[in-house]
């Protein structure tokens, strides 16, 4: 019973003393950075290859791209596998709606 008061004990003193941010961290610039590359682009689309990540990581820079080019908002268009395990994400330029 006195194993496991103590064992009880630490866990709630371990679980108090945790410092990590647990709702929202950074994205590693640097880690995308070295994961993606622009295969095309144009005002209307950009493809980015990439692997190793997932494509919600990918987005936000299509984002900004779409952005940059015209105030455009960044649509998902097409995923494609390559060879090597690598992905092809497609996001087509759009013009945002007004409401």
């Amino acid at each position: 019973m006195k194993k496991l008061l103590c064992l009880m004990l630490l866990a709630v003193v371990s679980a108090c003393t945790r410092t990590e941010t647990l709702y929202w961290e950074e994205p590693e610039y640097n880690r995308l950075a070295a994961h993606i590359s622009v295969v095309e682009k144009s005002p209307n689309y950009v493809t980015y290859e990439y692997r190793d990540i997932r494509v919600d990581e990918v987005a936000p820079i299509a984002a900004l791209y779409c952005q940059e080019r015209g105030n455009r908002q960044a649509a998902l268009y097409t995923v494609t596998m390559t060879r090597g395990n690598a992905r092809r994400a497609t996001f087509a330029c759009q013009k945002q709606d007004e409401n």
